[in-house]
């Protein structure tokens, strides 16, 4: 029975999202209870022994009392039910089976061209990529000199890369981007390395919902006001850390940092706000996105609401329908661009006839190449 319950545990956090795990994680039968009055039990090291329900048999009446290995279950279990164990197993997999080529990354570096900061970037982002979740960063440590090459927006790639090689590492995410997180005194390096450290951050803690991280990054968004690719980092950090939570007070912040009409930060706010509403189909999000990406003047923004809009309706298939009607119809082409992504994420893995016909249609029919792209990549 307790193994059955590990495997359903971890079926769970496998199949749906972390909305769904923190609501069975709130389950009052799933609670390690506190000690009631000192009346309690108590064991040998002094603590007392809390009446809760039976780990394994949550429909059966509560247990006058919860023996050791009842309270070991269950801790267990909320890990399992929490993503810690899965992750946990992904990370030393992905450790001990590293056979990322590093000398073939060396010859890469040193065949293009240094001053070309296209292919600069490009090896960076190859390696993050090589080494997803492998915590193994040796190359960029050997190579610091030639990394700080990377100017502005690559600059914010390259931090970043660190976030997805030390994919699920969230224990240790604050010290291995200590030297790039913003400082308690203001801003103290680039703006650029300071808003990818944020990013990195989300992207560590990514579907792993962690209070002490949401807060953090919720207080580097409220400092970062002034400047766009600080709030442009907190926003996608957020989005990822609160991923598929439908957190609310997350949604007002967000919606905040939109409604200030910034091209960077708005558009990273839109993509935050289309993260942490995966699925949830809300009304009233989908209502204001939709009126916001009609009254900016940002193209940035506007695709960003568009595909907020198409995550918002991730897995919802028929319930979509009504707002990809909406959107193909719509005159702006950044919106319709957005219907084929909404199409693509209502329906992913489906094969749906009647939204594989769509999007053929869109693909030969629309008179915008970005949107003709979009349909295709859809399907």
């Amino acid at each position: 029975g307790r193994l059955l319950a590990y495997q359903i545990a971890f079926d769970v956090v496998d199949n749906e999202n972390q909305h769904f795990c923190n609501v069975l994680l709130s389950a009052p039968e799933l609670k390690l209870k506190e000690p009631p009055a000192p009346a309690a039990p108590v064991a040998e090291g002094g603590e007392a022994f809390p009446p809760a329900a039976d780990a394994m048999q949550v429909d059966a009446a509560e247990a006058d009392t919860m023996t050791d290995e009842q309270k070991e279950n269950l801790t267990q279990l909320r890990k399992i039910l929490g993503g810690r164990a899965s992750i946990d197993l992904h990370l030393e997999f992905l450790y001990r089976n590293n056979r990322s080529d590093l000398l073939l990354l060396e010859t890469i570096k040193n065949s293009i061209d240094g001053k070309n900061s296209i292919t600069h970037n490009g090896t960076v982002i190859a390696h993050g990529l090589m080494q997803c979740g492998t915590t193994s960063d040796v190359f960029l440590r050997k190579n610091l000199e030639w990394l700080a090459k990377a100017t502005n927006w690559a600059k914010f790639s390259a931090t970043a890369s660190l976030g997805v090689i030390h994919k699920g590492h969230i224990k240790e995410s604050r010290s291995i981007l200590s030297t790039y997180l913003p400082s308690g005194g203001g801003a103290r390096g680039s703006p650029y390395s300071e808003g990818g450290a944020l990013y990195a951050m989300g992207i560590i803690h990514a579907n792993h919902f962690d209070l002490e991280t949401k807060n953090y990054l919720l207080e580097q968004l409220h400092n970062a006001q002034s400047t766009e690719v600080l709030s442009h980092g907190a926003c996608l950090g957020l989005g990822l850390v609160c991923m598929a939570t439908a957190d609310e007070t997350i949604y007002e912040e967000l919606k905040q940092t939109l409604y200030t009409d910034t091209a960077v930060a708005g558009e990273a706010a839109a993509y935050g706000i289309g993260l942490v509403m995966v699925g949830s189909a809300s009304e009233k999000v989908i209502g204001e996105l939709i009126a916001y990406a009609h009254d900016t003047q940002h193209e940035k923004i506007i695709r960003g609401c568009a595909l907020a809009l198409a995550m918002t309706m991730f897995r919802r298939e028929e319930e979509a329908e009504s707002l990809i009607q909406q959107m193909i119809l719509d005159k702006d082409p950044i919106i319709r661009y957005g219907a084929c992504w909404t199409i693509a994420l209502a329906y992913v893995g489906t094969s749906q006839n009647a939204a594989i016909k769509r999007l053929l249609h869109i693909s030969v029919s629309d008179v915008q190449d970005d949107v003709r792209r979009a349909a295709v990549m859809s399907l």
